[in-house]
C-alpha cells in the first residue's frame, strides 16, 4: 500500500465508508479505539468529516476493521442504486447456479433422445429459465464494468450475455435435428464460450489491483476453465472447473455490494 494512495482519500466519504463498515463488524467507536489506540474524539471527528487524518491513521483504522486497504484508495463511489444491482445479480446467482444441474440434466436428456423426463415444451422452460438467470447475475458484472470504468469488461459481459441468449436458443432448435448437427453444435459452443471466458478472465484481471486477491483468483480460474472448454477433449475437466468458478463469481458481487 503506498502512502500516496493513502493520501487521495477525500472527506466526507473516507469518514463515511469507515462508519459503514465499523457498523458491519458490529463495534462501537470504543471498541475500535482498543483495537488501533486512536483517541476516541479522532475516531468521531473523522467518521463525521471534520478531519483528514494522516496516511498512518487511516491505515490503522482500516487495519482494525480488517478491510481490505485497497478498496479505500480508490476515487470510486459504490451508490445504493449500484449496491441494489449486485444485490439482485448474486441472488440471481444462485439461482443460476442451482437450476444449473437442471439444466445440466436436461441437455443430457435431450440429446440422448430420452424424452421421459424433458419433451420440447418443458426443454424449451428450462433454456428459458437458464438464459434469464445468467443475464441477470451477469449484469453484476456489467455494473461492475462501470463502477470501474473497465470498458474491456463491459463488452465482454455483453457478448456473453448475448451469445448465451442464443445459444439457448439453438440447442432447442437443434435438438430435433440429425445428430450430426447437434454434435457440430455443441463442439462449436464449447469453442466460443471458452474463448469468451479466457477473455471475461483477462478483463477480471483488470481489476487486481482495485478488488484484491479474490478477483485475482476468479480471473484465472476463469482462464482454465475457458482454456478447457475451447480444447474440447478437455471440456468435461473444464465443466468441474466450472463449479467453483461460479461461487466464486457469486462471492466476488456479493462482497462488492456489501462495500
Amino acid at each position: 500500500m503506498k502512502n500516496k494512495n493513502l493520501l487521495t482519500m477525500k472527506q466526507p466519504e473516507l469518514g463515511r465508508k469507515i462508519y459503514e463498515l465499523r457498523k458491519q463488524k458490529g463495534l462501537t467507536q470504543e471498541e475500535l479505539v482498543e483495537k488501533c489506540n486512536i483517541n476516541v474524539r479522532t475516531i468521531q471527528r473523522i467518521e463525521a468529516g471534520e478531519t483528514t487524518p494522516r496516511s498512518f491513521t487511516i491505515k490503522a483504522i482500516l487495519e482494525a476493521l480488517e478491510a481490505n486497504l485497497d478498496n479505500f484508495t480508490n476515487d470510486v463511489t459504490i451508490t445504493n442504486e449500484d449496491k441494489k444491482v449486485l444485490n439482485v445479480a448474486w441472488i440471481f446467482g444462485i439461482l443460476y447456479f442451482v437450476f444449473g444441474f437442471v439444466e445440466t440434466i436436461a441437455d443430457i436428456y435431450q440429446f440422448t433422445g430420452d424424452e421421459s423426463f424433458f419433451n420440447t415444451i418443458s426443454y424449451s422452460a428450462v433454456k428459458i429459465i437458464s438464459s434469464v438467470t445468467f443475464v441477470l447475475f451477469f449484469m453484476g458484472f456489467y455494473r461492475v464494468a462501470k463502477i470501474f470504468d473497465t470498458q474491456l469488461l463491459k463488452i465482454v459481459v455483453l457478448i456473453l450475455m448475448t451469445v448465451y441468449v442464443i445459444s439457448s436458443i439453438l440447442d432447442v432448435y437443434v435438438i430435433n435435428l440429425a445428430d450430426e448437427t447437434v454434435i457440430i453444435s455443441a463442439v462449436g459452443e464449447l469453442i466460443v464460450f471458452g474463448a469468451l471466458q479466457i477473455a471475461f478472465g483477462l478483463s477480471l484481471l483488470q481489476l487486481k489491483d482495485k478488488l484484491g486477491t479474490l478477483i485475482q483468483v476468479n480471473a484465472i480460474l476463469e482462464i482454465i476453465t475457458g482454456a478447457c472448454l475451447a480444447t474440447v477433449l478437455l471440456a468435461t475437466l473444464g465443466l468441474i472447473f466450472l463449479i467453483p468458478t461460479i461461487l466464486i463469481e457469486i462471492i466476488v458481487l456479493y462482497k462488492i455490494a456489501r462495500s
